[in-house]
């Protein structure tokens, strides 16, 4: 396509300045994207087979999935680094690669929702549609019923459309996914200045740890972050230094509260760290001393210029940062006090108490070091870890560079993107930690929105060679290197065993459902009274919880673990009381617990005895007790899953 450029423009390219193409390509083409999307497409059915062939454990199912993966998002990359891509084909190029990428996640359990956030989101909204009321105790999640964003949203899709609960939330954070890409190339843009920079650094966002995965599932942070990158870009175009008259101005403070308000009843953590961003930004100009000046649309043929030879003055009807942040922390600090603040307590409490704990005790030696990229009975081989690390360096040897640019641009939203950047180090390092690994991996996607900015904006400001096949061998060479990033994130982010479906695995979440579970969901929905409290191990509690209606128990009661009624080689009056006095109506018994280790390091839940720490499985006989000599009544068997009603237990 570059061959079809004037004559002018074809110098340019080969002095090796930054070219925008629009202005020599015809305004509708599309360049490399029809064929990409066909790409894309060939890339996802060699990802369906391999999940197919996992399912059924044959032999290659990890190469065809891993090279569906490449072909999604190498191809895709290729081309964004290019100079010769026109800003619509980028723009349809990022939302391409977001929307391929999800529905990888999509073909791993095409038909229903696997544990565990899924499933609890499910269940929100479930209950919602049912009994049209919010806020209704959610008994999988604790945290889930305070912010009801996602479920209302869902539910008002799913009512309108005729649509399950399944296909519903699957249109909703597929178009949330498409616009978070839209969105976030569209702020690259606008403060680099660069098309091409936003399309970098799209692709360098792709490689955050939480991408492919965790943040396309049906779970309140997919949809915040669409609501939180939308409302940064509001925020970005209200402080642009141009003349805005009163409709306008008007418009943007109601886009803003609108935003501000969605957010912050759809997710507890994004709507912190943006509050904390845009915090950060408003006391940056007012120690700098000027709004922002050189954020500013990209202008036709200046797009790639730059920002150093561009001095921009604010204007005399610049806007602050300041309204924004005052106008999100206020809706924030209203919701936690009247509404979130139990629920976001009794969530990230544990999670951030956690982290800090073990960061403590990894500091003062009451603990090693987490054997990275390892759960409790598996690892990664060493080609996996390899690529792991490599995802990791080049963006840390970034940060120095990042520094130097944003001290160069002397604006503070740059400023405030570097501090971004340099919490990754920070990030990362909760990674050598048992318990900071969760907190870690939720943080990724935040911190990879500054790494993202400044690897595209100084990509763009390298200089290109002037020869063709050149600068094709440098498009490869970045194309590559993002590829194994992007790779290497995945590995990350997921052992072996959750990468693709698969054979039943003991304590793995989604690898741990299958048709007995299934089945016995579907009996306790049929038979059994809702809400009923049951104990259960957690993928069956959160099927249970979830189809069936039921309220798993987790915790103590009177100082006891719940758990230790499964892990106790006898039934002994401890475990009698313990169902008794916690009201328990049902044991789940499931006999595969005793063939393996779990995969996450535990069986109902992380507190629980010996989590994280088991050399052995539990011992058949604490799983045969209770069909012999207990006292409790079977009520269901299929397989090796059985129900026991604990109501003998229970004076008359």
């Amino acid at each position: 396509m570059a061959e079809a450029a004037t004559a002018p423009a074809r110098r340019r390219i080969e002095r090796g300045a930054p070219v925008e193409a629009e202005r020599w390509l015809p305004a509708q083409a599309l360049g490399a994207l029809p064929l990409l999307a066909v790409v894309s497409a060939l890339g996802l059915v060699l990802v369906a087979l391999g999940n197919n062939a996992a399912r059924d454990a044959a032999d290659g199912s990890a190469s065809l999935f891993w090279a569906g993966l490449t072909l999604i998002y190498a191809p895709i990359a290729f081309r964004l680094f290019s100079l010769s891509a026109s800003r619509a084909e980028r723009i349809g190029l990022v939302i391409l690669m977001g929307v391929a990428l999800f529905l990888v996640k999509i073909l791993y359990s095409p038909i229903f929702y696997p544990p565990f956030d899924e499933l609890a989101t499910w269940r929100q909204t479930h209950d919602l549609i049912a009994t049209g009321r919010m806020f209704s105790d959610n008994p999988v999640a604790a945290g889930f019923p305070a912010f009801p964003g996602l479920e209302t949203t869902t539910a008002a899709v799913a009512q309108l459309a005729g649509l399950s609960i399944f296909h519903a939330g699957t249109v909703v954070i597929g178009v949330a996914r498409a616009v978070l890409m839209l969105v976030l190339f569209l702020i690259v843009e606008r403060v680099s200045g660069s098309a091409r920079a936003a399309g970098i650094g799209v692709a360098i966002y792709a490689c955050n740890p939480s991408f492919l995965y965790f943040d396309a599932q049906f779970a309140h942070e997919s949809l915040a972050l669409m609501l939180g990158a939308t409302m940064l870009l509001a925020v970005i175009a209200w402080t642009a230094p141009r003349r805005l008259d009163a409709r306008v101005s008007i418009g943007f403070v109601a886009a803003m509260v609108l935003l501000a308000s969605a957010l912050t009843i759809s997710h507890h953590m994004t709507s912190y760290l943006l509050t904390g961003f845009f915090l950060l930004w408003a006391l940056l100009v007012l120690l700098v001393g000027r709004v922002p000046g050189a954020i500013n649309a990209p202008r036709r043929g200046n797009r790639d210029k730059p920002l150093a030879h561009r001095r921009k003055r604010p204007g005399p009807f610049s806007r602050s940062p300041i309204f924004p942040a005052a106008l999100l922390c206020l809706t924030t600090v209203l919701w936690f006090v009247f509404v979130g603040g139990d629920d976001t307590v009794a969530e990230l409490g544990s999670v951030f108490s956690g982290a800090i704990d073990s960061v403590t005790r990894l500091i003062f030696g009451g603990s090693g070091p987490k054997t990275l990229f390892q759960g409790s009975s598996e690892h990664n081989p060493a080609l996996a870890r390899v690529f792991a690390f490599a995802s990791v360096i080049p963006l840390l040897a970034l940060i120095p560079f990042a520094l130097k640019r944003a001290l160069r641009a002397r604006d503070p939203l740059w400023y405030a993107l570097a501090g971004i950047v340099l919490l990754y180090p920070a990030t990362l390092g909760l990674r050598l930690t048992l318990s900071g690994t969760e907190t870690s991996q939720r943080a990724s996607e935040f911190v990879f929105v500054g790494l993202a900015f400044y690897a595209g904006v100084l990509i763009t400001e390298l200089s290109w060679p002037a020869e063709r096949p050149r600068r094709l061998l440098v498009d490869s060479s970045l194309a590559l290197l993002t590829t194994v990033m992007f790779c290497g994130a995945f590995i990350v982010a997921a052992l072996p065993t959750t990468r693709q479906p698969g054979p039943f695995l003991v304590g793995a979440d989604a690898r741990s459902v299958g048709p007995p579970g299934l089945s016995a969901a579907r009996f306790a929905d049929r038979h059994l009274s809702g809400n009923s409290r049951i104990l259960a191990d957690r993928p069956n509690g959160t099927l249970l919880g979830s189809y069936g209606g039921l309220d798993p128990t987790l915790g103590q009661i009177g100082g006891i673990p719940i758990a230790r009624v499964l892990f106790h080689d006898e039934f002994d009056q401890v475990d009698r009381a313990v169902l008794r006095d916690d009201e328990i109506d049902y044991v789940v018994v499931d006999q595969r617990l005793s063939r393996e280790l779990p995969i996450l390091g535990f069986y109902i839940e992380p507190d629980e005895p010996g989590a994280y720490q088991r050399t052995q499985p539990i011992d058949p006989d604490a799983l045969d007790k209770f069909s012999v000599g207990a006292g409790l009544n079977r009520i269901y068997t299929n397989g090796p899953i059985a129900i026991y009603a604990t109501s003998r237990l229970r004076p008359r």
